[in-house]
């Protein structure tokens, strides 16, 4: 009998712990899964491995879709409430995990509005810890999706290029995209208002488009970005109308070049980063992303589940 295939390594905690094989292998999984879904038909990856969803961030693609994954899985899995917890009391967050790991959970899937604490808590435990979006530094399993998304749409994504739109400095989502696309030969170019800039762009191998409809023109995929108005520091713009007039993008923009891909991992912003008329063109991916999303993570889990058991 072959070995059960792994990835490389025991968690995934950003974009860049994913090898290239990895990331060919979990799109092999991915497509298995959507192949043979069917409802109610569950899988025996993660059967007697107990999975916690601790979420001390607000989140609703992401949360769900996990969940809905580790259960297709045979996962007993368990949201846990930092809200209602004994974080309120006082409770670190290495306390809490410890207390949750005595229970005999053994993955955690984490999000966190504080940069590094998935990367922390992963050296703190003997369980497997899965980076579910932490504060501005990653959001691996968004990239995964999006990646997937365009390799369902074009096969072999070498040398495609794709524009990611619009804050850049505040995205997890733009930091995890910008190092998985790179890996898989993407070319990749950002399109942001200078203050929404990272501090330093050295750190990826992208170009920066100074407009809109130099992106359009470029591109063969546009991935827009939310407005993070909740992250967003006094004085970065001088108004959310003035961002919406130079980097939203509209309609026309998208009848000027038909065959031009658009994607945004959610939640959407209408009227600021998206028209509300171009949602159900059918150049429009976002539904389509998160459908995946649920596949895509199945795959994850299931690659990771060898580790688990």
């Amino acid at each position: 009998m072959n070995e059960k295939i792994k990835l490389s390594k025991p968690y995934l905690l950003s974009a860049d712990d994913l090898t290239i094989d990895d990331i060919n292998n979990i799109f092999v999984k991915t497509h298995f899964f959507m192949d043979n879904h069917k409802t109610g038909v569950k899988y025996d990856d993660l059967k007697s491995t107990i999975v916690s969803l601790a979420f001390f961030e607000d989140s609703t693609r992401t949360k769900l879709s996990f969940e809905l994954a580790a259960k297709r899985l045979s996962a007993d899995c368990f949201s846990f409430q930092a809200k209602t917890s004994s974080l309120s009391k006082g409770e670190s967050v290495l306390d809490t995990l410890k207390t949750i790991e005595a229970m005999g959970v053994g993955i955690f899937i984490i999000r966190h509005n504080c940069s590094g604490v998935p990367v922390f808590l992963q050296g703190n435990t003997n369980g497997m810890i899965i980076n579910a979006g932490d504060g501005q530094h990653e959001h691996p399993t968004q990239a995964l999706l999006d990646a997937f998304t365009l390799h369902k749409h074009f096969g072999d994504l070498k040398g495609k290029k794709v524009c990611i739109i619009g804050d850049i400095l505040h995205s997890r989502v733009a930091r995890s995209n910008m190092t998985l696309l790179n890996t898989l030969g993407v070319d990749v170019s950002i399109c942001s208002p200078g203050t929404l800039l990272p501090y330093d762009m050295n750190a990826w191998n992208v170009g920066i488009i100074d407009t809109v409809d130099e992106a359009v023109e470029w591109a063969d995929v546009l991935l827009v970005l939310r407005l993070q108005r909740e992250r967003m520091e006094s004085g970065l713009l001088p108004s959310i109308r003035e961002f919406s007039n130079y980097y939203s993008i509209t309609i026309e923009h998208l009848r000027r070049k038909p065959e031009l891909m658009l994607m945004h991992p959610g939640p959407v912003n209408y009227g600021i980063e998206l028209d509300y008329s171009i949602s159900k063109l059918p150049n429009v991916l976002i539904e389509t992303q998160v459908t995946h999303g649920v596949f895509v993570r199945m795959a994850l889990l299931s690659l990771l589940s060898g580790y688990a058991n």
